[in-house]
């Protein structure tokens, strides 16, 4: 059998981990047609508990629509993809869709013939970039009217929300705002990995998101449902395992859904051949992690200064340091605090570190400081 540890992409169905609680949770909230502000780090699979809702709903006859912001570089492209997609879901005659996109005063049908002659209707921006925000306050306002006039809901969910400040974030918010809390046939799913970002668009009284909606938080899947759901699948393949050793997959992925299920799929490859996963192998695991991806982690260290490599050699070695501490900084023989900060802001920038709600500075690959201590090695 193929192997069921899947990552890097959109996982679906029996491969998608134990996401449960959080699944039945956002489903009730969408079918009261609540808003919600999803908020979760880097690699916890937001994106594919969003997905997998999506089908929950749709199975619900529930119209859905999901928008990355990341794919839309400005409010023009996102007015046109939000009013496009919205309409689409809750109509799909043809004929209606273009009588109906005839009637926006800032947007405009185009028609699309693909290869085989198949005509499909699309809209486009009929006014100024500085009248794009009113062009998707209009396709938002046409999306409520539709859901009511159709009898039908909405699910309207916008991923990496936290972009949103690329778009001159603050006027957006509040016209956004404004045009939202009038809508009573569309839930809404906010959602975002840049936490601090997010939180602030929320808890912030001076900002428009502020007590719009709820806030949830996706933490790491529980361990016990993690755990059943490895080991079904080990079970299902012929493999032995001892739980208390997969208790140790647990720690080297710190917990992270896109660790574990890297380690995971490199457990059943590595042993594939005799079915036995032995605690040796299960030490060994982040090492040949680090070693596939190595092409990507030297990209990354040549980007580096000579001062942010020492920086990144001591977090390696001591993951829950903290940088600014006189302890830190003479164990590793490095400093001022002044220099320390300009190689963490520059790092933070690159994306080889980020800053937890709590204030830590932890490396956004988990297996990148198993990747330096690699290369350390060969070089001692």
């Amino acid at each position: 059998m193929e192997n069921p540890f899947k990552y890097g992409g959109l996982v679906r169905g029996p491969y998608f981990a134990d996401r449960r609680t959080e699944l039945n949770e956002l489903k009730r909230e969408m079918l009261n047609l609540n808003r919600v502000f999803l908020v979760s780090p880097r690699r916890f699979g937001k994106t594919c508990l969003l997905i997998n809702l999506i089908e929950r709903l749709e199975r619900k006859a529930i119209a859905c629509v999901y928008i990355d912001l990341n794919a839309y570089p400005d409010v023009k492209s996102f007015a046109t993809a939000l009013t496009g997609q919205s309409a689409r879901a809750l109509e799909t005659n043809k004929d209606k869709l273009l009588k109906m996109f005839a009637g926006f005063q800032k947007l405009r049908p185009k028609v699309t013939v693909d290869q085989t002659g198949n005509i499909s209707a699309g809209i486009e921006l009929a006014v100024a970039e500085k009248d794009a925000l009113s062009a998707l306050l209009e396709g938002l306002q046409h999306a409520e009217n539709l859901a009511a006039k159709k009898k039908k809901k909405l699910v309207v969910i916008i991923d990496e929300f936290s972009d949103l400040e690329k778009f001159n974030g603050q006027t957006v918010e509040k016209a956004l705002r404004s045009e939202i809390q009038k809508h009573t046939h569309i839930g809404y799913i906010f959602s975002g990995s840049e936490q601090s970002v997010m939180l602030a668009m929320t808890r912030d009284r001076s900002r428009a998101f502020y007590k719009l909606g709820r806030i949830m938080e996706l933490g790491p899947i529980a361990p016990k449902a993690y755990t059943s759901f490895i080991q079904k699948w080990l079970k299902k393949g012929g493999y032995a395992v001892n739980e208390e050793d997969l208790q140790r997959i647990f720690k080297i992925g710190n917990n992270v859904p896109y660790n574990i299920q890297r380690l995971c799929n490199v457990i059943w490859d590595a042993a594939m051949e005799t079915k036995v996963i032995k605690p040796a192998l299960i030490e060994r695991l982040p090492v040949i992690v680090a070693r596939q991806d190595s092409p990507h982690y030297e990209m990354l260290w040549r980007s580096a200064s000579q001062s942010q490599k020492i920086l990144l050699i001591a977090l390696s070695q001591d993951q829950t340091a903290k940088p600014f501490s006189k302890e830190f900084q003479v164990s590793h023989g490095i400093g001022p605090s002044s220099s320390i900060k300009a190689s963490l802001d520059s790092l933070l920038k690159k994306g080889i570190l980020y800053k937890t709600l709590q204030g830590a500075y932890r490396f956004t690959d988990g297996f990148m400081p198993y990747w330096i201590d690699d290369i350390l090695k060969t070089i001692r």
